[in-house]
């Protein structure tokens, strides 16, 4: 029997299951302002399960109510400095409209051998199985050299808090190499699209909408910017074409607003 056999007998299916389906009916959407949406009661049961086992988790909060854990596992066959990272984040995206879903959005329903609930997929089913997966290793006797370092970080989903946290405190440092257990179709990959956020502001000068001559509406100006920016969109995919693993180049704006605070009962009034 090899190393990786030993460790295949001592995966606790059913467990995993288990604390899949309870991380899914667990809400982990990050909403600023609202008490208690946020990532911590996810991360407390990851933190838990954890030390169930033995380990020694980290608790690092981040911002408050946003805590990654962080826990090793010692190989027993040698001694080795390299470490293999496991990563896997606890937020999830908004359901969206709820009518719209088959099931409860966060029921973790199993249907026909699928489960059901937003972060499923995208990715607390990668968490779960990374855990379940270390700790087959461990029951099997950590029979490796190094370290299996955990990293479950928060808000991968916004700007990266977590991870960015992670790395600045050198959980990554050194690292052989990292298996990011995002959901890809079942596929390895070994490439990844850079990204860049921006927050875009027109200013203009608030008029009333029957005078619009006496103001400038800032609107109209950002309404000009985005049909440039799809324009950049279509010249850089003409440029750049399609890249045989990312596929094309995007541009993609997300969030509008207009006037800036957000109040919109004005709608007589151009925005500035």
């Amino acid at each position: 029997m090899t190393d990786a056999t030993a460790a295949l007998a001592h995966l606790d299916a059913p467990g995993m299951i288990a604390f899949l389906r309870e991380l899914v009916r667990t809400p982990s959407v990050f909403l600023p302002g609202v008490p208690g949406a946020n990532e911590q009661r996810a991360a407390q049961l990851v933190h838990d399960l954890l030390s169930e086992w033995g380990w020694e988790p980290r608790w690092e909060e981040v911002a408050p109510g946003r805590p990654n854990v962080i826990a090793d596992l010692h190989g027993r066959a040698g001694n080795s400095t390299r470490t293999l990272i496991l990563e896997g984040h606890t937020d999830v995206v908004t359901p969206g409209d709820p009518t719209a879903w088959s099931h409860d959005t966060f029921s973790g329903e199993i249907v026909d051998g699928r489960m059901y609930g937003r972060g499923t997929a995208d990715m607390k089913g990668g968490v779960a199985a990374m855990l379940f997966a270390a700790r087959a290793i461990q029951l099997a006797g950590a029979p490796f050299a190094g370290t299996i370092r955990l990293l479950v970080p928060v808000d991968e989903e916004g700007m990266m808090l977590g991870i960015k946290h992670m790395v600045a405190q050198g959980h990554a440092d050194g690292a052989a190499g990292a298996i990011i257990c995002e959901p890809e179709e079942r596929e390895v990959c070994v490439a990844h699209k850079g990204s860049l956020r921006l927050r875009l502001v027109s200013h203009g000068r608030i008029a009333h909408g029957a005078m619009p001559e006496e103001g400038v509406n800032a609107l109209a100006a950002m309404v000009r910017l985005l049909a440039r920016v799809l324009q950049l969109e279509a010249d850089e995919q003409r440029a750049h074409g399609v890249h045989p693993l990312l596929g094309k180049p995007y541009i993609t704006p997300t969030i509008a607003r207009a006037p800036l605070s957000g109040d919109a009962s004005q709608i007589n009034c151009l925005p500035d």
